[in-house]
């Protein structure tokens, strides 16, 4: 009964030791807020269009907090989701290869400036999820050892309500967070949004672009996003999980 007992312990620690060596790795590569509101649902005014490069490029316009709080979460609570394993950041962060990394900022119509229009996670480069971008990361999958690549970015659009020139707008925050194998292919492109409780006045069409109308209205945005985020990463990590296996 004794060696039965031992058999099985074995057996169980064997079983284990298996489990553990085949569990994917996957790394964080980035973690940024674009700072460029969406003007798509209100007006592509050139004045507005001016306010919004300006917004974006103002010191003042500050995200950083409301990131550190989806980054937090992401790595208390979103990730425990997954089978796979995502590597400590330090590993990431402190790797020659991802420092060295120079990505790409256009693509098609979208453009993003890395140091005046985004924020990123200290550590992290802003490195949209472009295609050009996942393929030249390769070498720094290779590099980190890892079996995929994910990108978490956080950004925002005005959603407008009322009639013609005159209303209010909300702000929408949008997360996005797409998952790459080291070969370049598509495990997953999750998005998920939230519009803020907190709204503006537009004068002439045009809302008020200023930080201190429109950072309490990201926050806001922000925080009604996460309430419900972490049980919809759940029901996505059960698809990822299957084809990570």
């Amino acid at each position: 009964m004794k060696n039965l007992s031992t058999i099985i312990f074995i057996a169980f620690l064997c079983l284990s030791m298996l489990s553990t060596a085949q569990k994917k790795k996957v790394a964080v590569i980035t973690f940024y807020a674009n700072k460029t509101i969406d003007l798509s649902n209100i007006s592509g005014a050139a004045d507005l269009a001016t306010k919004n490069t300006s917004l974006s490029e103002d010191p003042n316009f500050n995200l950083t907090e409301p990131l550190k709080k989806l980054h937090k979460a992401f790595f208390a609570e979103y990730k425990e989701n997954f089978d796979f394993e995502i590597i400590d950041e330090q590993t990431v962060l402190n790797n020659e290869a991802y420092k060295a990394f120079k990505p790409v900022y256009s693509q098609g119509k979208n453009l993003i400036t890395n140091s005046e229009t985004t924020v990123a996670i200290d550590g992290y480069q802003a490195i949209p999820a472009y295609r050009d971008n996942v393929k030249a990361l390769k070498s720094v999958a290779e590099a980190l050892d890892v079996d995929a690549i994910m990108f978490v970015k956080l950004s925002f659009g005005f959603v407008k309500t009322g009639v013609g020139s005159f209303g209010y707008v909300s702000i929408q925050a949008r997360y996005s967070m797409d998952l790459y194998t080291n070969n370049n292919n598509s495990i997953f492109q999750f998005n998920e949004v939230a519009g803020s409780k907190k709204k503006a006045v537009m004068v002439g069409g045009i809302p008020v672009m200023t930080p201190k109308k429109i950072q309490p209205m990201c926050e806001s945005a922000v925080e009604k996003l996460m309430k419900d985020l972490n049980k919809k990463v759940k029901r996505l990590a059960k698809k990822a999980n299957r084809k990570m296996k």
